[in-house]
């Protein structure tokens, strides 16, 4: 994925060939993004209809480039049986259990591939504890496979995009298990209600100061993909 942009005004002379006052590609981020926003609200689907609308715009920021790079699989894990279950509160017990234990195979792998302090691993161990599973029985789960990502900071903050992001939507579904009445009300949600938002808050801050050319972008947002395809295809599993 390119995001390629240049400073360079359209006619070389400071000023469009339609004779538009240049405007620099960071000013005009700051102008249209708002706009960009409004329609990702309205388009419901990622910001889709924006990104075609204003392409330089997502490839102007950091975020942006990440936001697109993951876009497709995004889209596509919302349909996720067991996921969309799991944000509907209507997951059965048996199942959810059964995505605890596909999600620990993921996120064993991941967490010290990146370098990270293996949070979200230890909250699965707890809740698969919670549902009987032995220390020993939990280690013998099945992992995924290692994931190439490039150990510089550009590869790894875009692995590590991925990884923290998707932990975040884990408190919206955590709400819809406890608005449940049935005899599944009381499973387990300490992996989904453990997200750190000021992790994240700090992590989204610094993204364009640590990403800040077309270079790192892009070896950010190939990191990204990659993490999320191997997550899409280990958590599309068959019994």
């Amino acid at each position: 994925m390119s995001s390629r942009r240049s400073d360079r005004p359209l006619d070389g002379r400071g000023s469009s060939s339609l004779g538009c006052k240049w405007i620099k590609p960071e000013k005009f981020v700051l102008l249209v993004e708002p706009v960009v926003g409004a329609i990702d609200s309205v388009a419901g689907h990622g910001g889709s209809a924006a990104s075609r609308l204003f392409p330089i715009v997502r490839r102007s920021t950091a975020r942006a480039a990440l936001r697109a790079a993951t876009h497709d699989i995004h889209e596509r894990m919302h349909h996720h049986p067991a996921l969309s279950r799991l944000a509907a509160g209507t997951i059965k017990r048996d199942e959810y259990r059964r995505l605890l234990a596909r999600s620990y195979g993921f996120y064993a792998m991941v967490e010290p591939l990146l370098g990270l302090a293996g949070n979200s691993t230890k909250r699965l161990r707890h809740d698969l504890t919670t549902f009987g599973l032995t220390p020993a029985a939990i280690d013998d789960l099945p992992r995924c496979a290692p994931v190439a990502v490039d150990q510089d900071l550009a590869g790894l903050i875009g692995a590590r995009y991925v990884v923290l992001g998707a932990s975040l939507g884990g408190k919206v579904m955590a709400r819809a298990m406890s608005g449940r009445t049935d005899g599944d009300a009381s499973l387990p949600v300490r992996f989904l209600m453990g997200a750190d938002e000021n992790e994240w808050k700090i992590f989204a801050t610094d993204l364009e100061k640590s990403l800040p050319d077309a270079g790192s972008r892009t070896c950010a947002a190939t990191a990204a993909a990659a993490v999320f395809a191997a997550y899409e295809e280990w958590m599309t599993w068959r019994e």
